[in-house]
């Protein structure tokens, strides 16, 4: 079997203009651990960086760099045909909803190589997605013409990627039922993968971490008055991630000035995520209900025992079911539990050892890396 594999990418962990996103952090790591497994691992990624013309290689991994283009990325479509072509690869991988799902199908389809196009999120599997989502936003009427024209090719292009992809993975059995549903088309459920970190060193008062791009659809001015309401408690806030959305400026300030067990990290590099999630006892996740599939940010905090608290992302109730923290999308409610892990410290323990044990049974790298290396051979 020829081990060469090409991971298309919006974006590579090397670009220091890219935002951190979980297909982007799930690529990364993939391909370190089939690069030490002696495949050749290439990468096709988006760049807003100009200075990034030439090809270069990043940790023993091939990165062929694409300009990114903010509005019609369909226009880039030769360049990506010219990459595709260029890697010449066994193998095309390709996680995410973009149009790249469906030019790489194309390009595969054409050239009888093999297609793995794997889900990153709950709508990655519905029909029409950003007709959706521009739907719900207000324009005037010519560019609304103009972005539906466009949403519409995005939406042709990323739907013809799925349909014809030669295997999908999807991170929960919820996005199987929805593939099969809306597309017709079976799949693998193949969890996100970490690395199994050390052990965590935990020291009190509690420490409660929000972390992510911080921008309209994660929701984080409810993590902001969260801390607010919580202000009575033995309690440090922590909030950590790349401010997307400048409107969160203000108000990140504004309640930085009012809430004094807030803190504000900024931009943590991903190396760093691991070391920032473990030190905190709680994980709170407030992205809009829908939009997240498995959150990297979760595993990773249950592969240290960080506690999960939910407002509405519960993939497959593991949450619920496995005992690895709390779903709710009342402030006042949330803030009952932590007064409680706190009047009762033994309670988050016992959510704290429930989250390692599930964990490292099912979010283990080597395990994952395993089950894409049998998937490919069959």
């Amino acid at each position: 079997m020829n081990k060469r594999i090409c991971f298309v990418c919006d974006s590579f962990i090397s670009d220091s203009q890219a935002t951190i996103t979980g297909p982007m952090v799930q690529t990364y790591l993939l391909g370190k651990e089939l690069s030490k497994r002696k495949w050749e691992v290439h990468f096709i990624a988006y760049t807003k960086d100009s200075k990034k013309e030439a090809d270069e290689i990043h940790e023993g991994l091939f990165v062929h760099w694409l300009p990114q283009r903010k509005f019609v990325p369909i226009l880039n479509y030769f360049k990506i045909l010219k990459r595709l072509q260029k890697v010449n690869a066994s193998f095309y991988y390709q996680r995410g909803r973009d149009i790249l799902t469906g030019i790489t199908a194309r390009y595969c389809k054409r050239s009888k190589t093999n297609f793995i196009w794997a889900s990153a999120g709950e709508t990655g599997v519905q029909r029409g997605k950003y007709i959706a989502q521009l739907n719900r936003k207000n324009r005037f009427f010519l560019k609304r013409f103009l972005l539906k024209t466009e949403a519409k090719i995005n939406d042709w292009m990323c739907e013809y990627g799925i349909e014809n992809a030669d295997r999908i993975i999807v991170q929960t059995v919820y996005q199987s039922e929805q593939l099969k549903t809306n597309f017709e088309r079976d799949s693998i459920v193949i969890k996100s993968g970490h690395p199994i970190p050390i052990s965590a060193q935990r020291s009190f008062p509690f420490k409660v971490l929000w972390i992510g791009s911080i921008k309209p659809i994660k929701r984080p001015e409810l993590f902001l008055q969260l801390a607010e309401i919580c202000q009575d408690l033995d309690c440090e806030f922590w909030m950590a991630g790349q401010i997307v959305d400048q409107k969160y400026h203000t108000l990140i300030e504004k309640y930085l000035q009012k809430t004094k067990k807030l803190k504000f990290l900024g931009v943590i590099p991903f190396e760093k995520s691991q070391e920032i999630i473990a030190q905190a006892h709680v994980l709170v996740n407030t992205t809009e209900d829908g939009y997240e599939g498995l959150p990297n940010a979760f595993v990773q905090a249950w592969l240290s025992g960080t506690v999960t608290i939910s407002f509405f992302c519960n993939p497959d109730s593991i949450i619920t079911s496995q005992q690895l923290g709390h779903v709710s999308n009342s402030i006042p409610d949330i803030k009952n539990i932590l007064q409680q892990w706190l009047k009762a410290t033994e309670n988050w323990n016992v959510m704290s050892n429930n989250a390692i044990r599930y964990a490292r049974n099912e979010f283990g790298l080597e395990s994952i890396t395993d089950q894409i290396e049998n998937l490919i051979k069959n």
